[in-house]
């Protein structure tokens, strides 16, 4: 990271009660006058303003200076109101320097589409301008000079965006890209790979050297955002009520890890998707009363189990449900953690034994050996060993399931984040189940319902037939 050093602007101007106008993470992006550089960022800390800073500020300074940068900058955000909120940091940049300068508005048409936007430019001290203007790859044709691409994750061109705006920077211009994530498989995502790898130094053959910048809302607090925000609005956060806050308001883990805690959305690749398990969820239907399971109790429909068995720390799962007309409705989710093996084997076969139970497939892998071997002497447990193909019998029907709506699970965020939590991937051995492990378990969740819905496979199968019949 290369370093411009006694530069006399704004970032050393005590204008607030801390002393500095930008903040350390943002202090640390100015600073570096890499020629690529790419910020992987939360939401709203302040990266288009910093960025905004540097152009104004470099341009401000005289010829020959060190941090000097006269050249022409063109930017592009993902809509036109973005564009403009750049033009007027610039415009409030120049202002702290009492450099007094407008923002010229023009109308630019796309010659594919024939429609007209608008261009936002603000002159620069050093008779350079900087433009700012909507994602369209064609507006950076014929242009040279440094160019900002802002929220990248976002435009709608993005590989034809970065095809178009690199040769700009081919007579020493620089290239800066900033952006939240959005979603594993886009091309910003695959550009913070290259850059990461370039700074463990271990870069791949073709991967382009960016200079990361990563900056999650817990990093940026950490270096006093919170404070920041109490001097400028007059509020009284503490660090830690002010993430909680922002914590609550998210829907899922999905969310908070994309746009504050800079990790891309695994929506997209999760086998179960956030909408989907949401079509299905019904608000406590597996608080089943404990009379449920009294063996005089008949009432009802039929009832299939499913048990993942969790190695060492993993919980283990009995996952009950039961056919209400042509849907498997979850009754009851038993978790079990520190339990001794012969406890979790009493419960199942307790279970297993009750009238209106038609099957139960077990997890007989490993340390389920023992309790798959007890399930199938009840004569309607099946013990199954999880290998790729086996789990592919599992994991597809199970969406088939949720696709079909033909399954009911509970509403709460755990059982939620377990199913959302696995991915597919092909390999050459076929298709590949997997999920992170985390103190919650290793979607544990996700696995005895796949065998709740395969015990009850048959009788599925029957219904869906009289249905399309």
């Amino acid at each position: 990271m290369n370093e411009a050093t006694n530069i006399p602007d704004a970032i050393t101007t005590p204008k607030t009660k801390a002393g500095r106008i930008l903040l350390p993470w943002q202090e640390a992006w100015r600073r570096d006058t890499s020629d690529l550089k790419l910020w992987e960022k939360s939401r709203r800390i302040g990266a288009t303003f910093t960025e905004a800073n540097d152009v104004a500020m470099t341009r401000s300074l005289p010829s020959g200076h060190k941090g000097a940068r006269h050249e022409d900058y063109w930017f592009s955000s993902a809509d036109e109101s973005a564009a403009y909120e750049f033009a007027d940091y610039c415009r409030f940049w120049l202002k702290t320097i009492d450099k007094v300068t407008e923002i010229v508005e023009d109308e630019i048409e796309d010659p594919s589409t024939k429609r007209y936007g608008t261009a936002y430019t603000v002159n620069m001290p050093c008779g350079k301008r900087m433009t700012a203007m909507t994602s369209n790859p064609r507006r950076f044709r014929s242009k040279g000079g440094d160019v900002g691409l802002d929220e990248y994750g976002y435009h709608d061109e993005p590989t034809k965006m970065y095809k178009a705006a690199e040769p700009c920077t081919m007579w020493g211009g620089r290239l800066r890209i900033l952006s939240t994530h959005n979603g594993e498989g886009s091309e910003f995502h695959k550009f913070c790979q290259m850059g990461d790898r370039h700074k463990r130094g271990v870069p791949k053959s073709g991967d382009i050297p960016f200079s990361l910048h990563k900056v999650t809302i817990v990093e940026a607090v950490e270096q006093g955002l919170v404070e920041r925000i109490n001097e400028t609005k007059g509020t009284t956060f503490t660090r830690e009520s002010f993430l909680e806050i922002r914590r609550s308001r998210c829907l899922d883990d999905d969310q908070w890890n994309q746009e504050y805690m800079a990790i891309p959305s695994t929506d997209a690749t999760a086998w179960l998707t956030y909408q989907l398990i949401e079509s299905c969820e019904l608000d406590g239907c597996e608080t089943a009363p404990p009379v449920y399971w009294d063996y005089s109790n008949t009432k009802g429909g039929q009832r299939y189990i499913g048990n993942d068995i969790g190695e060492s720390k993993d919980r283990t799962i009995i996952w009950t449900v039961e056919r209400v007309g042509d849907v498997l409705v979850t009754r009851e989710v038993l978790v079990m953690t520190d339990e001794d093996l012969s406890v979790k084997q009493a419960e199942l076969l307790r279970r297993l034994r009750h009238p209106k139970v038609v099957r139960g497939c077990v997890d007989g892998t490993g340390l389920g050996t023992q309790i798959g071997q007890e399930a199938v002497k009840t004569g309607k447990g099946e013990s199954i060993k999880f290998t790729l193909p086996v789990k592919d019998e599992l994991a597809s029907p199970l969406r088939g399931y949720f696709e079909d709506r033909g399954v009911r699970v509970p509403g709460d965020s755990d059982t939620r984040e377990q199913l959302h939590a696995v991915r597919m991937t092909r390999t050459a051995g076929g298709p590949r189940y997997d999920a992170a492990r985390t103190e919650d378990g290793h979607a544990d969740k996700f696995w005895a319902l796949a065998l709740a819905c395969h015990a009850a496979k048959p009788a599925y199968c029957v219904a869906r037939m009289e249905v399309l019949i």
